[in-house]
């Protein structure tokens, strides 16, 4: 177990510091070790790693072979379809599907359970596109806010007409609950 730094398996690969950091993050994750706080790669290990983890250049010997399938690319810039992931997924050689797909049958069982979940308290009306209530609140806030607006033009000549404070408190905060209430009814 050849313990070596970054930049010596760098050189080892005939690679940059650069790959070989990318590298240490998924693909030879477990070469890398860390003693006496400093970070160590098992050269052997970590070859072991690269070649199981890492797809061949293209124009390289070992890519030009015939009998190895190539995964298709997947683009992870939009939501691949279900065709794309299919091909991707069939075009995986033996040895890149993982071995203990119980997380994974675990993620996709919770997700489905999850997207049923939904589906039935959308059909229960029990939830709603958010869209819609943002719609709904939006014509709430205007209608509330255009009958505050409105309400400074309906009392400002009843109130000059008034001396007495506790009517001109009366009729402010009758418009105020006529408003409010209108908020509440929606």
């Amino acid at each position: 177990m050849p313990l070596v730094t970054q930049a010596e398996y760098a050189k080892l690969r005939r690679c940059s510091e650069a790959a070989v950091s990318t590298a240490k993050k998924d693909r030879i994750k477990g070469a890398v070790v860390t003693r006496d706080g400093k970070t160590w790669i098992d050269s052997e290990r970590a070859d072991q790693l690269w070649k199981r983890n890492s797809r061949p250049r293209r124009g390289s010997a070992q890519a030009d072979k015939p009998d190895r399938k190539q995964p298709a690319e997947l683009s992870l810039d939009r939501m691949p379809t279900d065709l794309a992931l299919q091909a991707f997924i069939m075009g995986l050689p033996e040895d890149q599907i993982p071995d203990d797909l119980s997380e994974i049958t675990r993620r996709k069982e919770h997700y489905e359970a999850e997207r049923r979940r939904v589906a039935a308290l959308k059909d229960r009306g029990e939830v709603v596109p958010a869209a819609d209530v943002k719609t709904e609140a939006f014509e709430c806030a205007r209608g509330v806010r255009d009958a505050l607006l409105r309400l400074a033009d309906r009392l400002a000549p009843l109130l000059a007409a008034t001396t007495d404070a506790r009517e001109c408190h009366r009729l402010l905060s009758e418009e105020h609950r006529v408003a409010l209430r209108a908020l509440a009814d929606g």
